[in-house]
């Protein structure tokens, strides 16, 4: 409720104020969430504050949303509640209205910045002194002294202890290489050695290691038997340092899956996710790594709809975005995260062809750092010959099946997806799932196909 003697625009004031903050200001979603329910709430609309509203006008969802199956707007609720927080510890700290949206519902509170009156003995003036701010002092001492009592003279462990590390610097620079789905280069490998051997226990170099030599084994059957070793014993090792460590059992995630242990691969991948649920890298892997291979794409945008919540403003979740709604053939939605991606060229590309739009979808892709679906578009379009010149001047196995089929020329398409066999069944899988590749859908060799990379029927 609303005391009586708030003013309804001393509220709305205070709504600009932390809106403008920089916890704010870069995140439509929560914005979009804390005025719509403050709004409501001063216009005297409090039955329409429920999770099934604010679901579709807040998160974007379908009228039939079902509250049971998708948490999207508790998860958004509990992401404002602590954003709020932060606000008064920091910069509202001392702001004189506080906005609150209390537990279990989605009406909000106002109320005024709690005070006492303290004599200033030196010169008679009345200091105010900020409850709030002083109970939030005393806890934070408080806890501080606690930790600090109970940790004695023990070593630190996990994540402080990791960016203490000499390998550390190292570590984050083979990272920002890493994107969910696109191969890793051989000097990012070189990169988390080095890391190693600078820190023998250093666990996320590890887990790292293990993704990159995961990537390695997509690569031409003679090379690929030297990284299913490494990359298993580097992942071992990651999950051996650091138990606690989600990186390892995501890393450990990526190596079942390669290695077509789906069964595994499902359980490190949930593990990796009960230690650590924000993590977004891990829930793009298991998207990109088992659930897409595999064929369960619902399953894929739920866990991406999750690393969107927890990254909004990562390219990598929006690159992987749009990359799985285009397997579901939602060329719309896939556009708006499309621009926003790593490679955007490509993916508008994609979806041009996906709604129809060969002529521009041609333009577009001749300027993508890659033709394999240029080479689609041309074979589309009946430019046979440009289709050809590109799939005589690449002998990738991708580039080959995406031309012979934009092609229609299933014989071929089929021949290139065998060679393709040798690159494992993650790339295969995510493969299959192309819209492009939909004259296949159906065909009997399909399965035999499947079942030689050791994909599921």
């Amino acid at each position: 409720m609303t005391p009586p003697e708030f003013d309804a625009e001393a509220v709305r004031r205070q709504l600009d104020r932390i809106l403008q903050s920089s916890g704010f200001a870069r995140n439509e979603r929560l914005s979009r969430f804390l005025r719509f329910v403050v709004e409501g709430h001063l216009e005297g609309r409090d039955q329409e504050l429920k999770e099934s509203l604010l679901a579709v006008r807040i998160c974007g969802r379908p009228p039939d949303y079902d509250s049971k199956r998708d948490a999207v707007v508790r998860t958004e609720a509990g992401r404002l509640r602590a954003r709020l927080s932060e606000h008064y510890l920091g910069e509202g700290k001392n702001d004189p209205v506080v906005i609150e949206l209390p537990k279990g519902g989605y009406v909000p509170m106002f109320r005024p910045r709690a005070s006492i009156e303290v004599p200033d003995g030196l010169n008679g003036k009345v200091l105010r002194v900020w409850v709030g701010g002083a109970i939030a002092v005393i806890l934070l001492a408080t806890v501080a002294a606690w930790w600090w009592t109970r940790q004695g003279n023990r070593p630190m462990t996990g994540r402080q202890r990791y960016e203490l590390s000499a390998a550390y610097d190292l570590y984050r620079q083979a990272r920002a290489a890493y994107h969910p789905g696109r191969e890793i280069a051989d000097a990012d490998v070189g990169i988390y050695q080095q890391a190693i051997d600078k820190d023998p226990v250093f666990a996320p170099g590890y887990a790292g290691l293990a993704a990159a030599y995961a990537f390695a084994s997509s690569r031409p059957i003679g090379e690929r038997q030297e990284s299913f070793t490494k990359m298993r014993v580097a992942a071992q090792r990651a999950v051996q340092l650091d138990p606690s460590l989600a990186e390892a059992y995501d890393a450990m995630a990526v190596v079942y899956a390669r290695l077509g242990e789906w069964d595994r691969s499902e359980q490190s991948f949930r593990r990796a996710i009960d230690i650590d649920s924000n993590r977004s890298v891990t829930r793009l892997d298991y998207a990109m790594s088992l659930l897409l291979p595999l064929g369960w794409i619902g399953n894929a945008l739920q866990q991406l709809r999750m690393a969107e919540i927890s990254d909004p403003l990562s390219a990598d979740v929006h690159d992987v975005y749009s990359y799985v709604l285009i397997s579901a053939g939602r060329f719309d939605e896939a556009e708006e995260h499309c621009t926003k991606s790593i490679t955007p060229a490509e993916c508008l590309g994609r979806i041009r062809i996906g709604q129809g739009r060969i002529g521009e979808a041609i333009q577009i892709l001749a300027a993508a750092p890659n033709t394999r679906y240029l080479g689609y578009a041309y074979g589309r379009a009946g430019q046979r010959s440009e289709a050809e010149k590109l799939a005589s001047l690449s002998p990738g196995a991708l580039q080959q099946v995406l031309i012979y089929a934009g092609l229609g020329d299933k014989d071929r398409t089929f021949a290139a997806l065998d060679r393709m066999t040798e690159l494992g069944p993650v790339r295969v899988g995510r493969t299959l799932t192309f819209p492009e590749l939909k004259l296949l859908r159906g065909d009997p060799r399909l399965r035999a196909l499947r079942k030689k990379v050791g994909l599921p029927e």
